[in-house]
């Protein structure tokens, strides 16, 4: 326009200046306000989960998308943040739940305010009002690690599991779906079960009153790394007749599993399902219709496969850069 001095020039600036703050108006309308509640903001899968939501919102560029999410697995610290992105004004909300039902009348409160929701990684236990449910499909992993580790096993001996518990629908999957499998296909194998710990001491517990473990089955990265420590405190005669086999890829787990520490990991896809969440939601807010279950799958990351570049991208990141 520069090249049209004249008299008008004023007038058309005037013109297009109110043309652009329309615009700019309408652009800002268009933007889709989603958040993303982590399980926690300490695990690295919640992590690679961020970048993967980020990732997509950066690629579709009319989302406004704020994180958030407390420092540790805990539904009476995961319910305050949940009431206060409602109070927000997000128009979805994703969220990986800390417990199925402790966080149910929350998220029914921020429905009834007409924000939409969207489970991702794990569920609600009544989840009538969702939008969609965004995770791996924990029963079938669970038994693929059941007959990875049984392999690794020769067919016999012990298996060390931690038990179901309520709340956690992933990980309660995870583990029937191991315990399935096992019951059907690998008879000779025996189940023990360890209480829900942290804790080197209940390991150390637990390898005490079953002095016939040759295997394990872990559900989480911090069980995994903790359950590895007190393998290396056994005398070696049995600690190298025990074979683990845990979810999940964090970078420290990778480095377990590179040194021999553990023998396999279900790695899961948390960037894609961060991804899904934001494209779920986004879907949502446009009226369009979406899946009411969408499963990710898994990766078995071993050491013959974890230097490979097509296995490598699935190990979980600490950061986003």
């Amino acid at each position: 326009m520069r090249q049209f001095i004249t008299a008008g020039l004023s007038a058309l600036v005037l013109a297009a200046s109110a043309h652009g703050a329309g615009a700019q108006s309408a652009a800002s309308a268009k933007k889709y306000r989603i958040a993303l509640i982590l399980g926690t903001t300490t695990d690295n899968f919640y992590t690679s989960m961020q970048c993967g939501a980020q990732e997509a919102a950066k690629r579709l560029g009319d989302v406004e998308l704020t994180i958030q999410g407390a420092p540790r697995w805990d539904a009476t610290l995961q319910t305050p943040v949940v009431n206060a992105v409602t109070a927000s004004g997000v128009q979805a909300i994703a969220i990986a739940v800390n417990d199925g039902r402790a966080l149910y009348a929350p998220l029914k409160a921020a429905n009834d305010k007409g924000i939409k929701i969207v489970g991702v990684d794990t569920r609600l236990t009544d989840s009538g009002f969702v939008v969609s449910n965004i995770s791996s499909d924990n029963r079938a992993l669970g038994a693929e690690a059941a007959r990875t580790l049984a392999k690794l096993m020769g067919e016999k001996g012990t298996a060390l599991i931690p038990p179901i518990t309520p709340g956690i629908t992933t990980v309660a999957d995870r583990i029937q779906g191991f315990i399935d499998e096992m019951k059907a296909n690998h008879k000779n194998i025996k189940i023990a079960y360890k209480g829900i710990s942290e804790d080197a001491s209940a390991f150390s517990a637990a390898f005490a009153a079953n002095p016939d473990i040759t295997g394990m089955f872990l559900i989480a990265n911090n069980e995994a790394l903790v359950a590895a420590g007190a393998i290396r405190q056994l005398p070696a005669s049995r600690r190298d007749k025990i074979s683990v086999v845990s979810f999940d890829a964090a970078p420290a787990l990778v480095q377990a599993l590179k040194s021999n520490q553990i023998q396999a990991i279900v790695a899961q896809k948390p960037a894609q399902m961060g991804a899904l969440a934001v494209e779920t939601a986004r879907k949502a807010l446009m009226g369009q219709a979406v899946a009411k279950s969408q499963p990710t799958g898994g990766v078995g990351l071993t050491q013959s496969n974890i230097n490979q570049p097509a296995f490598a991208q699935y190990v979980y990141k600490s950061n986003c850069n």
